[in-house]
């Protein structure tokens, strides 16, 4: 009966309930039970131990050696592992904090396990760090098809691309185009490419214009097209024809030589349904209307792209690059719009710029619109009047595709949103040189900034001043270490959960607010402190690895937490969207698997020390 109960407890546990059902009975076969009362020592560190432990009611402390408490761990939790791994050195004192029911596995088994089940002896690595990459990995595997891993090379194989010269006549190239079945034909000069000729050439360049047939094609070409290597990414590939709305991308090796010309048609035939369509519906909206039509299946798009198998960085910068291409468009039209009305071109250079996630290139489905316009200094009254009715135009035609009106005014509608560039330079230095709690609060999404349309000069200039001026003060940089620290990550003193009810009553916890936004945070203080420039939270703390400010495994272990709970929280909006729901941040645990909300939990302890390690460094030890 004893035996029956173990097993039935292992069962519930991770890792033993994925172990098969032979090697769960002989370790429940092989369980030692103790009962220890609360304040006794079940191991000392210096002494040598040979079990592992598992907790099967009560709790234990662990202390480095005998003083700093490192953890306390209640039902469940598994414990002098790290003993086992390292030939049995106890560095951790362990002592019940209440009476306490212990099972034990022998060392030997506990090895055996290792040695023969991988996922066993993933789950039993040195620390969270390693076990939040094995979940990454899994479920990057289960998936099947890894954008990732793919390589734009292996679609386009040995299929050689269709060449002509710059100096064929427009007709012979179109000729030539019919006879090889081709919508692309790659102009090159001396074996190196320089332009495409397609069908939306032939249209818009040629026959719209009037252009004569017996003009050079290199006059009706696209000049210096964005390519790739043959040893791109996929995902890439994707991204960049989905920011683009184009269906070729030339692949060009170390040499400058053309090696290929991928087509959407290519990934389609791998994946099934991607992002690409999606883009090139938006590239082709003749006007508004047409423009919210597209952009409106942008949800279904992320559901039907995390169905083929992306992941959390994957979907981020694919539904981001849609995001960029909407906006983009939408200031393209409103611009024709006013024009033909009379009201003339912009009277000066402008850039529209993101803020927040899509300027991070981090933008899921259902966010609202985070922008603004920087405006050139020459700007005078009558512009303003221009930008006020373009961005009140623009702001609306951007909810009507999905990007709701932000309720903090965060948008270029807003005169505050809307500054020509040297009253933006005076309001991040107000920011900046005179912190204060409230306002710093306000203003950390503006620190993430990122040119969409319009002359990318005005935004580069502006982020530049910023990210020195921030290198240079201390002080600011304190208040928004104080300022990452207001969030509440989810995990009790006892590796506990600790969620909160949501309308239904379920008990679940915020993945944007708790897990994700806290990792943004600290890679944006580090790097901001750092003069570094990045703007996504990837790009940053890889930044801050290769400068040397961040350990490398820090950085990691930081990016893999985030990317583990957005992860979860992808799969979750897209069954959401599936069903005709609206998306949500919210995830409930119980929904999870036991070896899910095991690693869910290594991830809050990676960002919990992140945050401890800002606390110490930049909010000096307070807050």
């Amino acid at each position: 009966m004893e035996i029956a109960e173990i097993a039935r407890f292992l069962r519930a546990t991770p890792p033993f309930g994925e172990l098969a059902e032979d090697w769960l009975a002989r370790v429940s076969r092989a369980v030692e039970v103790s009962y220890r009362k609360r304040g006794e020592t079940v191991l000392e560190a210096g002494s040598t131990n040979d079990r592992l432990y598992l907790v099967r009611s009560g709790a234990v402390e662990l202390l480095l050696a005998g003083e700093e408490l490192t953890a306390r761990l209640g039902q469940g939790s598994c414990f002098a592992y790290p003993s086992l791994l390292r030939g049995g050195e106890v560095r951790n004192t362990a002592r019940a904090i209440e009476d306490t029911l212990l099972y034990a596995i022998p060392a030997g088994l506990f090895h055996t396990l290792r040695g023969e089940d991988a996922a066993f002896r993933a789950f039993f690595v040195a620390d969270e760090a390693d076990r939040i990459r094995h979940a990454l990995d899994e479920r990057r595997e289960a998936r099947g098809f890894e954008l990732g891993a793919r390589r734009v090379g292996e679609l386009v194989g040995r299929r050689e691309p269709v060449t002509a010269d710059p100096a064929t006549s427009i007709l012979d190239a179109v000729r030539l185009m019919h006879a090889q079945g081709v919508s692309t034909l790659a102009i090159c000069e001396g074996g190196a490419l320089v332009g495409i000729f397609t069908d939306k050439d032939l249209r818009s360049r040629v026959v719209a214009q009037g252009m004569d047939l017996a003009r050079p094609v290199g006059e009706a070409m696209t000049p210096q097209p964005q390519t790739l290597s043959p040893d791109s990414a996929l995902a890439e590939a994707m991204t960049m024809m989905a920011r683009g709305g184009f269906r070729h991308v030339p692949l060009v090796d170390d040499s400058g030589a053309l090696a290929g010309i991928l087509s959407a048609t290519d990934i389609l035939a791998s994946l099934g349904n991607s992002a690409i369509d999606t883009g090139l519906a938006i590239a082709r909206a003749r006007d508004a209307g047409e423009l919210v039509e597209a952009a409106r299946v942008i949800p279904q798009a992320f559901a039907a792209m995390v169905g083929s198998g992306v992941h959390a960085v994957q979907a981020m910068r694919f539904t981001s690059a849609l995001g960029d291409a909407v906006h983009r468009l939408a200031a393209a039209i409103v611009e024709r719009e006013m024009e033909a009305e009379g009201r003339g071109p912009p009277p000066c250079a402008y850039a529209l710029v993101a803020f927040g996630s899509l300027a991070r290139e981090e933008q899921l489905v259902g966010s609202d619109q985070d922008n603004g316009l920087i405006l050139a200094d020459e700007c005078d009254a009558g512009g303003e009047d221009w930008f006020e009715a373009f961005a009140r135009r623009l702001c609306s035609l951007l909810d009507q595709c999905g990007y709701a009106f932000c309720k903090g005014g965060i948008m270029a509608q807003e005169a505050r949103q809307r500054l020509r560039l040297s009253d933006w330079r005076k309001r991040y230095e107000h920011w900046i040189d005179r912190p204060d709690e409230d306002a710093v609060l306000k203003a950390t999404i503006f620190f993430d900034l990122r040119c969409l349309h319009g002359e990318a000069g005005l935004a580069a200039s502006l982020r530049e001043d910023v990210v020195e001026a921030c290198r240079a003060s201390p002080l600011f940089v304190s208040y928004l270490a104080r300022d990452a620290l207001r969030a509440r990550v989810p995990l009790g003193i006892f590796r506990n959960l600790v969620l909160e009810r949501g309308a239904d009553g379920t008990r679940v916890f915020d993945a944007k607010a708790q897990a994700i936004m806290p990792v943004v945070d600290i890679a944006r203080t580090l790097a901001l402190a750092e003069g570094i420039a990045e703007v996504g939270t990837i790009a940053r703390l890889e930044a801050l690895a290769a400068a040397g400010r961040l350990a490398r495994e820090d950085a990691r272990s930081l990016a893999d937490a985030m990317l583990f709970v957005n992860d979860l929280r992808i799969a979750r909006q897209a069954a959401a969207i599936g069903r005709g729901e609206e998306p949500s941040n919210r995830i409930a645990p119980d929904d999870l698997s036991p070896l899910e909300r095991d690693y869910l939990k290594d991830a809050f302890a990676v960002i919990r020390r992140g945050l401890d390690s800002l606390r110490r460094n930049l909010a000096g030890g307070i807050a």
